[in-house]
């Protein structure tokens, strides 16, 4: 129970520090989406010119906020959630089940990772035209590192569930799953 509990501690401690920067960075993404598409708008019904990188680049924002903000939804449970089956549980089989969950969805992560890393590799030759001519690697990189997050996060919450389902009077769950405001289960 104690090295359980100590793992816990170290993914909520790595968990915490990433989502915070991910929460800066999705606001950031999109304050600048919103200042791009602007400035896309007024250049061609005020100025009568149309910029020519405004779309691309806010499509590349908007990927770059998809994998970032996923492991925040994830966190504080905003994904889409077939909720009929955990309600209808004992308390000790919803907390397996929603290990389980987050289990599958680690699995998936690590494809996510691998893949990710391959694919920006690969991408690394490919230039965004309209943007500059940089390196596609940086868009699509965005792939292994919001998955790398939404890993530990999945971790974190699977060990967690699974912790509280052996041990329910010693461990707890995220400060986000005390509150019904801000997750549903």
């Amino acid at each position: 129970m104690k090295r359980v509990a100590a793992v816990l501690g170290i993914l909520e401690r790595i968990n915490h520090a990433s989502l915070f920067l991910c929460r800066y960075a999705v606001m950031g993404l999109v304050g600048g989406i919103a200042v791009v598409i602007a400035a896309s708008v007024f250049w061609r019904y005020a100025l009568n010119d149309a910029l020519s990188w405004s779309e691309e680049l806010a499509k590349y924002f908007m990927i770059w906020m998809v994998f970032v903000g996923a492991p925040i939804a994830l966190r504080q449970g905003g994904h889409v959630a077939i909720e009929l089956l955990p309600h209808a549980l004992p308390e000790r089989a919803k907390q397996l089940l929603f290990a389980l969950v987050f289990l599958i969805i680690a699995a998936l992560m690590v494809m996510f990772v691998y893949r990710g890393l391959t694919f920006a590799w690969n991408g690394r030759t490919q230039i965004m035209i309209t943007v500059g001519g940089y390196s596609m690697f940086w868009i699509f990189v965005s792939i292994p590192l919001g998955s790398l997050i939404m890993l530990l996060v999945a971790a974190e919450l699977s060990l967690r569930r699974l912790a509280r389902a052996i041990w329910p009077a010693h461990f707890d769950l995220p400060d986000e799953a005390r509150h019904p405001e801000l997750i549903r289960e």
